[in-house]
């Protein structure tokens, strides 16, 4: 069985993918529907000899999208961050060379990419955050990115290096490729969330001051 023929390549080549009056999604005036899966972890970077078969079985078992998850959190191999580094702002050359090349398979063999921003990155004090960030969850600590300015732009920072590079085997930055079809900005988070699960009541005094400062001069 080969469900390949079912979809278009490559990934991108009908034009960008975008949302009609009707609600439904289309690519170049022409309706499409989204099979995918998620890589998450070292899986989002294999070898190059691997991501041409990766791609080739995707595509014969009727995938037409990848969700790349979990890229953040860890260092290489684990993760797209640079090795051995305190903080975590760096990207790690190899991670995305792999990266591009699988995005440029997945695209040959007509399959979409959805890429995330921030899902499990372990905010740190070395990247000029407060240290009381530190005994923070990981995922608590994302809340704060939704107020304390020093986490926006960190978060800025990582979209720009991911998304602006040029990929050397399409020619495209992510920005302009069509076949990256959905960009997702923040992972399973929100303030509100984290106001009614009480994770903002464990803050730390510096973070819930700037958040009762910027909240009573919005009042």
């Amino acid at each position: 069985t080969n469900l390949s023929g079912w979809g278009h390549r490559p990934a991108g080549s009908l034009g960008p993918v975008s949302a009609g009056k009707d609600g439904h999604l289309y690519a170049g005036g022409r309706r499409i529907r989204f099979l995918g899966v998620n890589l998450c972890f070292s899986s989002c970077f294999p070898k190059p000899e691997d991501a041409e078969k990766v791609a080739a079985r995707m595509a014969k078992f009727g995938i037409n999208i990848v969700r790349f998850h979990h890229m953040d959190m860890h260092e290489f191999p684990g993760g797209i961050r640079a090795r051995k580094r305190p903080d975590t702002r760096e990207l790690d050359p190899e991670a995305l060379e792999r990266l591009d090349h699988l995005i440029a398979q997945l695209k040959r063999n007509g399959i979409y990419v959805n890429l995330n921003l921030l899902v499990s990155r372990p905010f740190k004090g070395a990247d000029g955050l407060p240290p009381e960030i530190e005994p923070l969850d990981w995922k608590d600590r994302h809340v704060a990115g939704f107020f304390f300015a020093p986490m926006i732009e960190l978060q800025k920072e990582y979209a720009r290096k991911l998304l602006t590079h040029r990929n050397p085997h399409t020619g495209l930055a992510h920005t302009e490729d069509p076949a990256v079809a959905f960009i997702e900005i923040n992972n399973e988070n929100g303030l509100i969330q984290g106001w009614l699960g009480g994770d903002v009541d464990r803050f730390p005094e510096v973070f819930q001051a700037d958040l009762k400062r910027q909240w009573n001069a919005w009042l």
